[in-house]
């Protein structure tokens, strides 16, 4: 398994220090951590000062996959607005991806998606978060009024079927 350096290791909680990691080409890591998702810039792992990890809740994360072939990472955001998350990564990233994707599922109650009349994908969460539950909608697309109509009541039945309404 891979972990992070002890330089990088301290900045998360002690009991997630041996937290399975990978390390991308342009010398950022990432930690898969109960708390989060850690990731640190290169300019982190050259030693100089205290690492600042950015960390995000896993609720954040929609989905992540590694090619291997070319031994390549991506990770989508729940928020299609935001830039994925890429690199090519180094050494054997096994225990990193199987804890991420454990941590990821962990915060998916139920998702569902349709699509709207113009081709726009919508997809309607419901999370875990650290205050309960709670809905996200998405679309991958503009839509109309009619998309609209289709986006609220997808997301109304997702949040009915775990009784958030």
């Amino acid at each position: 398994m891979t972990t992070l350096p002890d330089t990088l290791a301290s900045a998360l909680p002690s009991r997630e220090r041996r937290s399975p990691g990978l390390e991308l080409e342009d010398g950022r890591w990432m930690a898969a951590a109960k708390s989060g998702l850690y990731v640190f810039g290169a300019e982190a792992s050259s030693g100089d000062g205290e690492p600042t990890p950015e960390v995000f809740p896993w609720y954040d994360v929609a989905r992540a996959r590694w090619e291997a072939e070319g031994q390549l990472f991506a990770l989508e955001w729940v928020d299609p607005a935001r830039p994925p998350l890429t690199g090519r990564g180094t050494g054997d990233p096994g225990q990193f991806m199987r804890h991420l994707s454990e941590f990821v599922n962990r915060s998916i109650v139920l998702h569902s998606q349709v699509e709207a009349g113009n081709g726009t994908t919508i997809t309607a969460w419901v999370r875990r978060g650290d205050n309960g539950l709670f809905s996200v909608l998405t679309a991958s697309g503009p839509l109309d009024d009619a998309g609209r109509l289709e986006a609220d009541a997808l997301e109304a039945s997702v949040r009915e079927a775990v009784g958030l309404d």
